[in-house]
């Protein structure tokens, strides 16, 4: 979803947009005059099927939720999840076998909603590109119906599946630990390239953004900084990002009691990639202490604006430093040892400079959006010879 698609749809309610990766992807195979692309997406918010063409890009929106009205399933009435979304899977075997494609390229085994249609697909050449792993997030790890299918669902697709798309070493470990005869494709998923590009004015010593949710560790990050206020007592950081209400207030009230409302600005959602950027590069750190994450948007987009960053040891964030020390990683959970790498890279300005010249030259070369497209299109010629 994007302000583009909400229009063709008629949705005149304001979404987020969501899962830029992949309408950011569609833009890049529309370059490409040999490819006819047709994208199958759920939406709740319409009342009925609805298809466009633009270009060689094909849309097959189909209605989810609530049938004749714009709104998805109550919580206490998950039909879609109770049926298994036989549904929506049914609509959408129907369309694929319409289309007669070449390949079919599901994008994330993580929600069953969409991703359980896949079963239903295996006679065709399948290509399962890897967003993240739901069966990997602790704050997912219980729940109603709708979160045991989504971690069923994941499950039996990185078993039954044999072609994927990864960026990251752990992604091919875990899917082997379900599924050793599994091949691993090494695509980049795309995503909105920044123009802002750090300078020497500084606002801010420390930026966090991204969603706000403990998983992400902003309470690592606001602990760490009552401790670094000790050393520095005009410590800044400045947090932006969306979350739920009762978190972010759980948040200012942690804020408040630990004396750190002069030390930290709080934007929260901030409406625009480019104003987040703005102001992120106004820091001279961007620390984000995730715990479960594969490459993260945040630190991506840190690097190529020149923003040293510092990060946990998890997911896929090791391997940003597989061409040298692009950016500091610190053992997950270890707040010690984040202060000091903190504390030290903020006294030490010419490592500072050298690690924003070294990570935006890796950033640069690693995250380029022609290239990740090219690699898929690859994938997908080598998945067809072997089919």
């Amino acid at each position: 979803m994007n302000d583009n698609l909400r229009q063709r749809l008629g949705i005149k309610k304001h979404i987020k947009e969501f899962a830029p990766w992949i309408t950011i992807g569609i833009e890049e195979v529309k370059k490409l005059d040999d490819i006819e692309l047709h994208v199958i997406f759920p939406n709740p918010l319409i009342r009925r099927n609805i298809g466009f063409v633009d270009s060689n890009i094909h849309y097959h929106c189909i209605k989810t939720g609530m049938p004749f009205l714009k709104r998805n399933w109550p919580r206490k009435l998950r039909f879609d999840a109770l049926t298994h979304y036989c549904f929506f899977n049914h609509q959408v075997k129907r369309k694929v076998n319409l289309i007669k494609p070449d390949l079919v390229n599901l994008h994330g085994a993580e929600n069953a909603y969409y991703s359980s249609s896949i079963f239903g697909l295996m006679n065709f050449p399948t290509l399962i590109t890897i967003q993240g792993f739901i069966n990997l997030n602790n704050a997912e790890a219980i729940g109603g119906i709708e979160i045991r299918r989504r971690l069923e669902v994941e499950r039996k697709i990185l078993r039954e599946a044999k072609n994927f798309a990864i960026e990251a070493t752990f992604m091919g470990d875990y899917i082997k630990s379900f599924n050793p005869d599994s091949i691993m494709f090494w695509i980049h998923c795309p995503f909105a390239k920044t123009n802002v590009i750090a300078n020497n004015y500084k606002e801010y010593d420390l930026v966090f953004f991204a969603k706000l949710c403990q998983m992400k560790g902003i309470e690592d990050l606001i602990k760490v900084l009552f401790e670094l206020k000790k050393w520095k007592s005009d410590i800044s950081l400045i947090i932006m990002g969306s979350g739920k209400p009762a978190y972010i207030d759980f948040l200012k009230k942690m804020i408040m009691d630990l004396n750190l409302n002069d030390n930290i600005t709080f934007r929260g959602f901030v409406p625009t990639q480019t104003e987040m950027h703005q102001e992120a590069a106004k820091a001279r750190i961007s620390v984000l202490p995730t715990y479960n994450d594969t490459i993260p948007g945040t630190i991506a987009e840190s690097m190529l604006m020149g923003i040293p960053v510092i990060s946990y040891n998890t997911g896929g964030i090791p391997d940003l430093n597989k061409k040298g020390d692009n950016i500091i990683i610190v053992e997950q959970g270890n707040l010690e040892q984040l202060a000091h790498e903190i504390k030290s890279l903020l006294n030490d300005k010419t490592r500072q400079e050298e690690l924003s010249r070294r990570s935006r030259e890796f950033a640069l070369s690693e995250f380029d959006n022609s290239n990740s497209i090219n690699n898929l299109i690859e994938a997908y010629r080598n998945i067809l010879n072997d089919f």
